[in-house]
């Protein structure tokens, strides 16, 4: 403020003015804070969760060995995964309930037990595919095997114990976009738009091939992603309709992003092993296929990069998941657990730990990489109709009040679309085992 020469500044004047500028820094800081935690949420974690390391390495190995023919596939499931997880979100606003707890109240505690089991079995694996991640980015430095997955278990478990669930929520969203790197590869390697047309025109009928069909649409539409999502919702406190358009748009965002990098993975892979078709063995395979155009020591990076982040992002989620619903269907409120020191909630921390520390006690014991994450993801497939069942019928049934409640074109599309989605899983998965094991 500018004051005459020779006049004193009048005191009241100083006050007052000071208390603007203190109201004006706090609406800044409040403004701020606001964008900041539009930008981040459940929607967004979750998504960039589901590209974890076995969603990578079935993208990549689709690529690797079957070209560009698994490619509208990926491009189909942008929509399916959005209107899936959207369900997640209006359920979670509207119940203030985790997804187990929606079960167990409105369809018993035989279902509430049945769906949870189901659930912790596959996190369990999904957990090993997450460490395996890690631990194979840790070999391609030098490090042990052993030593990698532990420490990067007691990084997961220490940001869990010592972080509010904001923060692990940043923490785990910064991690995921490390995975966009296979987006920035995927042009590195000047793919020719007519071999991408023309591949993904192809279809094949053998066993390996329908196993991956399975395995790709279960990583995309992962159970974990809807308990988490639900559940993560609630521990949030979201509950406006505010909130329900912002969590709409970021799982819309995360749903672009995670198939982006998946057909990222995938088109990498395809031009790069585009002379001859072969599997691949392990991460290193990935970081030979790309040596010749990228360099070993940018490969290597890039890919590192990828894996490490996904990996971690989805360890988080996997982990919470399990908890929150293994919580719910014993009847314990959970939702701020994460909010509150161990000793507050022992039974949500506990239950916590007991999913990292099988996952990876089983995965010490030595498995393939990449047969373990084809598996988990053919595992989620066959799942997934579970999954999808009991979120169907929650959204469209007395869960939601009447408005809230999907109707009309809306649930039969939902209706159609999550029939052929499982379906299609479970039928492509059958038919591989079936016709392996014959073969």
């Amino acid at each position: 403020m500018l004051v005459a020469p020779g006049k004193k500044q009048d005191t009241t004047s100083e006050l007052s003015d000071a208390s603007t500028s203190e109201s004006e820094t706090s609406t800044s800081v409040g403004s701020s804070a606001w964008l900041a935690a539009s930008a981040i949420g459940p929607g967004l974690f979750v998504c960039l969760a589901d590209t974890d390391a076995g969603c990578l390495i079935v993208a990549a190995q689709s690529g690797a060995r079957w070209g560009y023919s698994l490619l509208p596939l990926q491009v189909l499931l942008i929509p399916v995964l959005f209107l899936a997880q959207e369900l997640t979100v209006r359920l979670g606003i509207h119940t203030g309930q985790g997804h187990t707890a929606c079960i167990r109240q409105h369809f018993g505690v035989f279902w509430a037990w049945f769906a949870c089991v189901l659930l912790v079995i596959e996190c369990f694996f999904a957990m090993m595919s997450e460490m395996s991640g890690i631990a194979a980015v840790g070999e391609l430095w030098g490090l042990n095997r052993s030593w990698a997955t532990v420490l990067s278990a007691s990084t997961v478990v220490a940001v869990v114990l010592f972080c509010s669930y904001t923060q692990i929520e940043v923490i785990g969203v910064v991690f995921g976009l490390f995975e966009l790197v296979f987006v920035l590869t995927m042009f590195l390697m000047h793919p020719s738009p007519s071999d991408v047309f023309f591949g993904s025109l192809e279809f094949h009928s053998e066993p390996e091939y329908m196993k991956l069909v399975s395995a790709n649409i279960g990583a995309v539409i992962m159970p974990w992603m809807i308990y988490f999502q639900q559940s993560a919702i609630v521990a949030r406190g979201l509950s406006t309709n505010k909130d329900l358009a912002r969590e709409r748009t970021q799982t819309l965002i995360g749903s672009i992003l995670t198939q982006l990098v998946m057909i990222g993975a995938l088109v990498t892979l395809a031009a790069a092993h585009n002379v001859s078709n072969k599997d691949l063995e392990d991460v290193r395979d990935i970081v030979k296929a790309l040596s010749p155009v990228l360099g070993e020591g940018v490969s290597k990076v890039f890919v590192s990069l990828g894996f490490l982040g996904g990996s971690i992002c989805a360890a988080f989620v996997v982990s919470l998941a399990a908890a929150w619903a293994l919580c719910e269907a014993m009847g314990w409120d959970t939702a701020g657990s994460l909010d509150e020191p161990p000793l507050k909630s022992p039974h949500f921390y506990c239950c916590f730990l007991a999913v990292v520390l099988i996952g990876i006690i089983v995965l010490l014991t030595g498995v393939n990489v990449v047969k373990l994450n084809v598996f988990v993801e053919l595992l989620d497939g066959v799942l997934m109709p579970f999954a999808v069942g009991f979120l169907f019928l929650l959204a469209t049934g007395d869960a939601l009040p009447a408005e809230k409640r999907v109707v009309g074109c809306h649930k039969w599309l939902l209706a159609v679309l999550f029939s052929l989605c499982s379906a299609l899983s479970v039928c492509s998965a059958c038919y591989s085992l079936v016709s392996g094991g014959e073969e």
